[in-house]
């Protein structure tokens, strides 16, 4: 029995029988012990790497932050940095992201902000015109003035009866406001204070003269505005109403107040300071109500009153602009004429005026004025007297002092006077001491000009005088033979005509005719007449000037 139950030595037992037996008590444990074993494994791997693993981490960070969120705005504040850095990040790579973000939000805002605000100006613009065309637009006009108060805000005050301006929808219990709504004319408070005030003057008066919690104020003055009041189990509707509102605006009032009531019953009971809820609701802007006086009809005599009065400054505005522009004409056209300067331009007492100094040769002022169809009346010249060192009125001057004759040209070249032409000597001596007085001229010179002698003018006038021609008698016509004497003294009629026009001088020639003692005096008369006027046609055939003579008969 001892050798059947004793185990045998390994020393006994095949190798091969060995080695099967150790797989199969393999198995047998990975059945019994298998799944555990993997655990064990997992957690001392877990332990040997305590890290941070990005895949775990995935999976409870959602959850994560909004369990903290519920919390506090730790998180909030962590990200704000990051957030505002991403953002700018963004816009420096590419603005246009963010722009095609929020173009589809805030475009429709804009437009119908900007599409509000033309409506209120063509309203605006309409409402003036309308009051400003009559008596009474007029009287506000004039009230605007002397208050210094805008005329829109003048008109308001005169053609409204009544408007509301604003509406506060307040919590009864804590008296915080939940809606607050206003018109665009209104000049608003903070509404928390307007609640908080509201609130208080309520309860001194509950508690000044006794009450009940539900007893409250219905209604509050002050000058031109008045706050109406109206109040349920949970809240309070305030309106602040400029002017005399109808009793009938209180039904409405109290209508609005128990709609928003029925429809935030829940919400009002159980009002933890949220306002979102009401932000949504419309009914308090209805009653933004607002009622203004009849149109007053436009009077006729108004209208004729005011053409009359656009005509007459439309015809004034004319004229006055007429004349603006031709004022303006003959200052550019004096500041342009030389030997004038302005030195000081205006207009006084209704007439235009112009100070400055005139040179005596320049152009006359007043010719001037009257080029540009300017009234003289309405003008007034004060002109001082001064030489102006312009070529051309230093010209003028030499000739108004030296008086040259027309054959006589004058060239200024650095103050020095060229002259040049045919003058006589005479004229050439005094030029020379003359033209040192001359402002402006510091030598002449006359190498150019031509010396005429004036003893040769006296000779062909010697000789013309001494000159007679005879006739046949008792006849006009001149004798024969005579034809050289006419050709020599016509020779000596035009050198001295020449010459007396160099030197400036006019000349006459007479022409008498004479007969013999035989025959009456009134024949002898006429005999004579008629030779002296026979002598005048030969002279000027020959080219000689009609204008030198004078033809007479001595009988």
């Amino acid at each position: 029995m001892k050798n059947l139950f004793a185990r045998k030595s390994p020393e006994n037992v095949p190798e091969d029988h060995l080695t099967q037996t150790d797989d199969s008590l393999n198995e047998l444990r990975k059945l019994l012990v298998g799944s555990l074993q993997s655990q064990v494994e997992e957690i001392q791997e877990l332990l040997k790497n305590q890290g941070i693993h990005p895949e775990e981490v995935s999976k409870i960070l959602p959850e994560a932050i909004m369990i903290r969120s519920s919390r506090d705005n730790q998180i909030l504040r962590a990200m704000e940095p990051i957030t505002e850095e991403a953002i700018k990040t963004s816009i420096e790579r590419d603005p246009r992201v963010l722009v095609d973000v929020f173009v589809p939000v805030m475009l429709p805002a804009i437009k119908k902000a900007i599409t509000s605000l033309i409506r209120e100006m063509i309203q605006t613009f309409s409402a003036t015109l309308e009051h400003g065309l009559s008596m009474r637009g007029l009287k506000w006009r004039f009230e605007a003035f002397k208050t210094k108060k805008p005329f829109g805000e003048v008109a308001l005050l005169h053609s409204l009866i009544y408007q509301v301006e604003q509406i506060f929808l307040i919590h009864k219990d804590s008296g915080l406001v939940l809606q607050h709504v206003a018109s665009d004319e209104a000049v608003t408070q903070d509404p928390d204070m307007v609640s908080g005030m509201l609130t208080a003057i309520q309860d001194f008066v509950r508690d000044s003269f006794g009450g009940g919690k539900d007893d409250s104020l219905e209604n509050l003055q002050f000058g031109d505005r008045s706050v109406w009041i109206e109040q349920t189990s949970q809240a309070v509707v305030a309106a602040v109403v400029w002017g005399n509102a109808p009793e009938e605006f209180r039904s409405i009032l109290r209508e609005t107040l128990d709609a928003i009531h029925f429809k935030h019953i829940d919400t009002l009971r159980s009002f933890d300071g949220d306002t979102a809820p009401f932000e949504a609701e419309e009914r308090l802007s209805d009653c933004l109500k607002s009622q203004f006086k009849s149109k007053e009809k436009n009077s006729f005599l108004l209208w004729v009153l005011l053409t009359v009065l656009i005509v007459c400054i439309g015809y004034w505005s004319f004229f006055f602009i007429r004349d603006h522009i031709r004022w303006k004409d003959c200052v550019e056209r004096l500041h342009n004429e030389p030997g004038i300067v302005i030195t000081e331009t205006g207009r006084k007492s209704g007439r235009y005026y112009i100070f400055g100094l005139r040179d005596p040769l320049s152009e006359n002022p007043g010719e001037i004025l009257e080029k540009t169809k300017l009234e003289p009346e309405k003008m007034r010249f004060n002109w001082e007297l001064y030489h102006s060192s312009h070529p051309i009125f230093i010209i003028r001057r030499i000739r108004s002092i030296l008086r040259p004759p027309e054959t006589v040209t004058f060239e200024l070249k650095n103050s020095i006077l060229h002259a040049r032409g045919t003058a006589s000597y005479e004229w050439v001596i005094d030029a020379e001491k003359l033209a040192e007085t001359i402002p402006g001229i510091s030598g002449f010179r006359s190498d150019d000009i031509v010396v005429i002698d004036l003893k040769a003018i006296e000779t062909s006038k010697e000789q013309i005088e001494k000159t007679l021609f005879f006739f046949d008698k008792v006849s006009a016509k001149i004798r024969s033979g005579q034809e050289d004497t006419v050709r020599e003294l016509v020779r000596h009629i035009q050198e001295t005509d020449h010459l007396a026009q160099i030197l400036d001088k006019d000349i006459r020639i007479e022409i008498t005719g004479h007969t013999d003692s035989r025959g009456s005096n009134e024949k002898n008369l006429e005999i004579s007449q008629k030779r002296a006027e026979e002598l005048f046609s030969i002279f000027v055939s020959q080219g000689v000037r009609p204008e030198l003579f004078t033809v007479t008969g001595a009988g």
